[in-house]
């Protein structure tokens, strides 16, 4: 981000326990994120990528990005 500070790191997340955040990583590194709606890529659903693993957690996608640009 040093060199080019308007880079994007775009990534997805299944979040499996509410007690953990990766917001002190964030104020570490001075970086930001933007949630993505997964309804934007019509990804809200079950079984998604053809999984079916058990259990319900939920997927997240983000995009991480320099916290002044």
């Amino acid at each position: 981000l040093e060199k080019n500070p308007e880079a994007q790191f775009w990534t997805t997340y299944q979040e499996r326990s509410a007690d953990w955040s990766i917001e002190a990583l964030l104020h570490k590194w001075n970086l930001k994120c933007l949630n993505i709606p997964l309804e934007k890529f019509h990804a809200n659903k079950d079984q998604l990528a053809g999984s079916t693993l058990p259990g319900s957690h939920t997927v997240q996608m983000i995009i991480t990005e320099d916290k002044e640009s």
